[in-house]
């Protein structure tokens, strides 16, 4: 009988804890739900419970008065979940509202985005503050900020081109005041007109100089800091907020100070850029001050090809480990600066390869392997050799084909026994040097850590053109220079063109952890590029290539 009392009042007291109520929505149109179960359809005056994960389908807003005085507003196609949420009973739901310890606010936004204007929790201790995310956790010092996460679904984005979808990750703005992003990379601040984007691939913060369109929407600009709440419009439509809430203060720029406005009757000053300093996991500053790109942290193998060069002969590729001061990378994390081999002189680290007027195209990113490709197009890559002299490439009719490695202070240990079977996991498009990209049928590439040697195929087609290269390289060796135990070079030997023989090429690439394996004594993953010509020297086809899951 006891037990029995005793599992009743634990159920009513879980039930008692799920009910209770963390906020009422103060707008909403058709299509806000709480997830519950049942789901429930939310309008105007309904209340939000812990536990409740309130969405709003493609075409909903919704607007929330939590009890600590938060106001939040959902987009379209979010998904919100209100994991805790208490607030002192003795204290009132005012901006001025003194918390106690035991005031506790923690969401996850599991999809889309908000607008809020944090309410009394967290003002006296930031701990009491969460909003969790896939790749990391905000806390706050009071403030009105944007968050945005996007997962292959952010197609809707003002000033996103078709076919072309935002980067995947977190995409935060500042209004005013101050919020704090943190993850295992370390804790990173925000402050007033500042904003940044988090990776959903590598989770490392990179301030951005202006605001992405993804968190420019007009239709949350009707909430401020201010008292009453939005009444839903009477025709129930889709998007219309009215506007007792008021406009939005514009985002003002890092530096500047409103008391310069007052003093000098001109509407402010431009203050000086303010540095921004985020700190490493082991205490260690870091500038991210807006517009610089993202620092390298570790050393990355770097692999590239491409067409010819004047007075370098056809091929033209090279594979190296480059240290953090031999590359860079752009807010999406790829390649924009390299130092590498040249053709002709095998010294590494005597070239200089910069992106220039180029464009970085036909990307990728495996999440398993962590590698990225690409291939810089159009306009002019810059090349300085080591004497300084300048050897720039005209890319209007080729292309810089790149492969590069997940961060890592050191290469894979490399096995010395065993066979491995790779599967290609991304790739980009082959290239000639008339400008023509073909498509790529299929490609292989196996290892024999035994006998320290690798094979390559690639089957492709390009400017009405099929293709069949078959190479063999080694393992430690490229050329007839040793290099690094993780990298291989070799030749292919055999190139059919529309079924004539008579064509040659080159590749070069290198082994990669982390990936999936069925033996964890092998490397996760390979990268590499290629070189081919046909036998007249005429033409010439490069492009990249990452394999997987051996």
């Amino acid at each position: 009988m006891k037990n029995a009392i005793l599992g009743t009042f634990l159920s009513l007291l879980a039930v008692a804890v799920y009910a209770q109520d963390a906020g009422t929505v103060i707008f909403a149109t058709s299509g806000v739900t709480a997830e519950r179960t049942p789901p429930v359809a939310l309008v105007k005056g309904d209340a939000v419970r812990v536990q409740d994960t309130i969405a709003t389908d493609a075409s909903a807003r919704a607007q929330l008065l939590m009890v600590d005085g938060a106001k939040i507003a959902l987009r379209p196609g979010s998904r919100l979940k209100i994991e805790e949420y208490a607030f002192g009973t003795e204290a009132t739901a005012t901006a001025s509202a003194v918390t106690t310890s035991e005031d506790r606010s923690v969401t996850s936004l599991l999809k889309g985005g908000f607008r809020t204007i944090t309410g009394a929790i967290g003002k006296q201790d930031e701990k009491d503050y969460e909003v969790r995310t896939a790749v990391g956790v905000l806390g706050i010092r009071g403030t009105d900020y944007t968050a945005v996460f996007c997962s292959g679904d952010c197609a809707w984005a003002p000033g996103i081109s078709a076919g072309q979808p935002l980067e995947d990750g977190l995409y935060l703005g500042v209004t005013e005041g101050t919020i704090v992003f943190r993850n295992e990379f370390g804790d990173v601040e925000l402050k007033t007109g500042q904003f940044a984007f988090v990776p959903l691939s590598e989770r490392r913060l990179q301030n951005l100089a202006a605001p992405p369109a993804v968190l420019l929407d007009t239709n949350d600009l009707g909430l401020d800091a201010g008292g009453s709440a939005q009444s839903r419009p009477d025709d129930a439509s889709t998007t219309g907020f009215d506007t007792k809430l008021g406009p939005r203060r514009t985002p003002t720029p890092a530096g500047y100070e409103p008391a310069d406005e007052e003093a000098s009757g001109k509407g402010g000053r431009d203050a000086p850029e303010q540095s921004v300093i985020g700190v490493n996991p082991d205490g260690t500053p870091v500038d991210i001050t807006p517009g610089t790109p993202p620092l390298p942290a570790n050393d990355r193998t770097i692999s590239w090809a491409t067409g010819p060069v004047s007075g370098v002969g056809t091929l033209f590729s090279g594979t190296l480990v480059n240290d953090p001061t031999q590359y860079q990378l752009d807010f999406n994390n790829n390649l924009t600066h390299f130092d590498n081999l040249h053709p002709g002189r095998g010294i590494p680290g005597t070239t200089t390869f910069d992106i220039g007027s180029a464009a970085n195209t036909d990307t990728g990113f495996d999440s398993v392997t962590v590698m990225r490709w690409g291939r810089w197009s159009g306009g002019t890559a810059g090349i300085t050799l080591s004497d300084g002299s300048d050897a720039s490439l005209d890319l209007a009719t080729q292309s810089i084909h790149w492969v590069s490695g997940p961060e890592s202070a050191a290469p894979p240990v490399m096995p010395v026994t065993g066979v491995a079977n790779y599967s290609l996991i991304g790739n980009t498009s082959p290239t000639d040097n008339f400008g023509h990209t073909g498509a790529l049928g299929s490609a292989t590439f196996r290892a024999d850590f035994t006998n320290q040697l690798v094979n390559s195929t690639l089957v492709f087609n390009i400017n009405s053109a099929d293709w069949i290269a078959t190479g063999q390289g080694t393992i430690g060796l490229i050329g007839n220079q040793p290099v690094a135990p993780h990298l291989f070079g070799g030749n292919y030997n055999s190139v059919i063109i529309n079924g004539v023989t008579g064509g040659s090429g080159t590749f070069s690439g290198f082994f990669s952890d982390p990936g999936t394996t069925s033996d964890p004594a092998f490397p996760g993953a390979a990268g590499m590029t290629y070189s081919l010509q046909d036998g007249s020297d005429t033409t010439q086809v490069s492009g990249a290539l990452v394999f997987g899951n051996p």
